[in-house]
């Protein structure tokens, strides 16, 4: 997958979607992946950038991924603060909220 296109996907993520999401993540500083549909390709390729790109839409502090394995285990991803959480925190927390 090319950068551009895992760009793309970001930008055009329903805007309700992305709005509930920041919503959560402002308020708490952390969110599931699952509240982020059809990103997952996006969580493997561009990380970084993903990051970078939610910093510009609204997230508010320091946005890390973790890739986590649900209770059910479902490989997922939690979007985090690491200046509220630390790593293994988000972990953890993925883990017990799919």
């Amino acid at each position: 997958m090319l950068l551009e296109q895992a760009v793309e996907i970001i930008e055009y993520t329903d805007s309700d979607t992305l709005a509930q999401a920041m919503d959560v993540f402002n308020e708490t500083g952390i969110v599931s992946g699952a509240k982020f549909p059809f990103l997952n390709t996006v969580f493997d390729n561009a990380p970084v950038e993903l990051s970078e790109r939610l910093g510009v839409v609204g997230f508010k502090g320091c946005i890390n991924l973790a890739e986590v394995i649900t209770r059910q285990d479902v490989r997922g991803y939690v979007i985090f603060d690491s200046e509220r959480f630390s790593l293994a925190e988000a972990v953890k927390w993925g883990q017990n909220n799919d």
